[in-house]
């Protein structure tokens, strides 16, 4: 299998399992970015993948509700924050494993479904 093929079959576990998932739990927006409105924060989350390989990671961070002024360009809205544009921020995993945390799904199991594990 191709890495644009596996990109694609992990993109579709993505939309089918885990945007229930973050809606489920008050996040709004479009693949691969969300916000949420939760304790006087805009908490964010993005999925970034690797151009490399086939893995990735899940970013988050916190913003002001009303929005954010970057140093570099215009006041960005609610909606037009993104977790990128944060130097601080956090990756999924990272801290509980000690290491950076990238999810893989380069390798396929005969015994479990990569995309939907």
């Amino acid at each position: 299998m191709t890495g644009k093929e596996r990109r694609e079959k992990m993109d579709l576990a993505i939309k089918e399992i885990l945007i229930l998932f973050l809606r489920q739990k008050g996040f709004k927006g479009s693949y691969p970015h969300f916000r949420r409105e939760q304790n006087n924060d805009l908490n964010l989350l993005t999925f970034q993948f690797s151009l490399y390989a086939s893995k990735f990671v899940v970013e988050i961070c916190n913003c002001p509700t009303e929005g954010y002024q970057p140093g570099w360009g215009k006041f960005l809205k609610p909606a037009e924050c993104r977790v990128n544009y944060f130097g601080k921020r956090l990756r999924v995993g990272s801290l509980k494993n000690k290491k950076d945390c990238w999810y893989s799904f380069e390798k396929e199991s005969l015994f479990t479904n990569v995309y939907q594990e």
